[in-house]
């Protein structure tokens, strides 16, 4: 982190602030209006807080948190003045003259706390007291108004030799000398313990000398930085595997307790190294959160694909058993009992068998023989028929459970949102292959096509229903959950469907109007003056069980009150 600060004190030297975008939860980029140094990025992740220079960020929507809007007031148009790096803490502090007018904001410093697991990134003013901070640590407070104070610790300061001679204690330090170095070093993590471990090891010569030699190696400007891995960056990139990633080692100096262990990039400083590991390390970690919800889409399809599977097969053996009763029948038929009477059994020669053998057939007593072999024969030929419905869409889930393993591969298998993206578009084109799809199809009888009035109201498409049918078909088959429906309120009349295909939560006001106003039109209410009319969002309309077509139920809805005006045919 030391020679990290240099080379961004360097780097940044003039930079001014453009805008600033909060990309993540904890993740805010600090834009530039050069190109030589196109952002400045920050990011708090608890498991890897780092600061860099970089533009990159991913393409996704995030909404900006209040502390967001703090660093905009006070860093917009914000001059870099200096960089500063305690050398025995985890901070790096940037201190901005502001474009504000007070004198005590004249000059705001933003502190970089990259603690493990507990970053965070503050806002102070001239005289260095807490304007803001993006979180509130247990134990330090860091209220607004309040002197900013680094961290409380009995540690010794790694950065004065004599201060770290007079802790040692030779006994402590030999049973856990890793641990020793963490635990009372102020600045020390594990990577630099374990090269000093190493290199007292290899030398000999005690651990204030050994420190002392590093950090004067450290402080040294470095034209190489080493990345340490686990594997080849471009292996783990292969597999995806972030936590590897997370586990790489950033150094501006060779570390020759990791050079056996670990695969080593090189890279022209610090500033290259980190940027090369943290971007494809964000972007990947964005990535598979997107992921999250559409494996969990697939496994839920997956699921209700299995569930059918077994009814499919249930019914299947059902049908299999009632395909022998045309035998049966034929069996009844030339037994040679008289076919008006009623009888509990019937006592049969099957010569069929070899050799033939006696049968007892049970009947239903209620009715004669005749309507008991007429019904075999009806069960007989359902479960034909039934058989060979049942093996067509057995068919269709096997193709169905095919493409939902190869997108699930895909999607699992994506490495950069392209990949992502492109999936996603060809989920929408090609069919669902949800479970219940044949159930679906079976529901829109033959024939009759799923269509709607078009109307385009300012640019958005509106469909109207025509009758009771279509009014459903247009509701529950061809609108979306997000797309906005209307209804004239306490009169029968068309539905009304403006497409969404954004999502917004809200429509235009000059959108639900006119729509509005069709939906009053296309009802009983055409010659009133004003008519009320219900919105809402699809995903709000049920349909009640048995209920008449056209009749839904709103969970949810406003009303707005139009005069009644036909807009099709006119330029809306």
């Amino acid at each position: 982190m030391i020679s990290l600060a240099a080379e961004l004190e360097t780097a940044a030297r003039g930079m001014v602030v453009r805008r600033i975008v909060q990309y993540s939860d904890r993740g805010f980029l600090l834009e530039t209006r050069t190109g030589r140094t196109p952002g400045l990025k920050l990011s708090m992740d608890p498991r890897n807080p780092v600061l860099y220079i970089s533009g990159a960020r991913p393409p996704v929507d995030k909404t900006g948190s209040e502390f967001l809007l703090t660093l905009r007031k006070h860093l917009s148009s914000a001059h870099l003045i200096d960089i500063h790096k305690p050398l025995s803490e985890r901070i790096v502090e940037f201190r901005f003259r502001t474009a504000l007018p007070a004198r005590e904001l004249e000059t705001v410093t933003l502190i970089a706390e990259l603690f493990p697991n507990a970053p965070n990134l503050v806002l102070l003013d001239a005289g260095r007291h807490v304007l803001a901070g993006m979180a509130a640590p247990a134990g330090r407070g860091l209220e607004p108004f309040e002197p900013y104070r680094y961290p409380a610790t009995e540690k010794a300061d790694i950065a004065s030799i004599d201060d770290v001679a007079s802790r040692f204690h030779e006994e402590a330090y030999a049973r856990d000398r890793r641990g020793w170095l963490v635990r009372n070093l102020a600045g020390a993590g594990p990577v630099l313990a374990a090269e000093l471990v190493h290199r007292q090891d290899r030398s000999g010569r005690s651990l204030p000398d050994i420190l002392g030699a590093l950090l004067t190696e450290l402080s040294q400007p470095s034209a190489t930085a080493w990345l340490y891995s686990a594997a080849p960056l471009a292996v783990l990139l292969e597999r995806n595997d972030l936590n590897a990633l997370r586990r790489a080692v950033t150094s501006p100096i060779e570390l020759e307790s990791l050079r056996r262990t670990h695969s080593v990039s090189t890279y022209p400083g610090m500033l290259a190294a980190v940027r090369a590991l943290y971007d494809v390390l964000e972007e990947r970690t964005h990535l598979e959160r997107l992921k999250v919800p559409r494996l969990r889409t697939l496994r839920d399809l997956r699921r209700r694909a299995e569930r059918r599977r077994e009814r499919l097969l249930q019914r299947q053996r059902q049908f299999q058993d009632a395909v022998g009763l045309g035998e049966t029948a034929a069996l009844l038929v030339s037994s040679g009992v008289p076919m008006n009477t009623r009888r509990p059994r019937v006592e049969a020669t099957d010569y069929t068998r070899v050799p033939p053998a006696a049968r007892t057939v049970e009947l239903d007593p209620a009715r004669t023989v005749r309507e008991n072999i007429d019904s075999m024969f009806r069960k007989q030929r359902k479960a034909v028929r039934g058989l060979r419905i049942i093996g067509e869409r057995l068919l269709e889930l096997d193709q169905a459970e095919a493409r939902l393993a190869v997108d699930e591969k895909r999607v699992r298998a994506a490495s950069d949102w392209n990949a992502l993206q492109a999936f996603t578009d060809g989920a929408r084109k090609r069919p669902s292959p949800e479970a219940d799809a044949p159930r679906r199809r079976a529901a829109t009888p033959e024939g009759r096509k799923l269509r709607a009035r078009s109307v385009v109201v300012h640019g958005h498409e509106v469909l109207i229903g025509r009758n009771g049918r279509e009014n459903d078909d247009l509701t529950f088959r061809i609108a979306s959950r997000d797309d906005f429906w209307l209804h004239a309120a306490d009169y029968s009349g068309s539905h009304v469907v403006v497409r969404n295909p954004s999502k917004r939560p809200e429509m235009d006001d000059n959108v639900l109007e006119r729509a509005a106003q069709l939906a009053a039109y296309h009802s009983q209410a055409r010659n009133a003056h004003t008519v009320g009319v219900h919105y809402t969002q699809r995903k709000f309309v049920r349909k009640p069980n048995r209920a008449k077509p056209g009749r839904v139920v709103l969970e949810r809805f406003q009303t707005i009150q139009v005069a009644p005006r036909d807009w099709d045919g006119v330029e809306a």
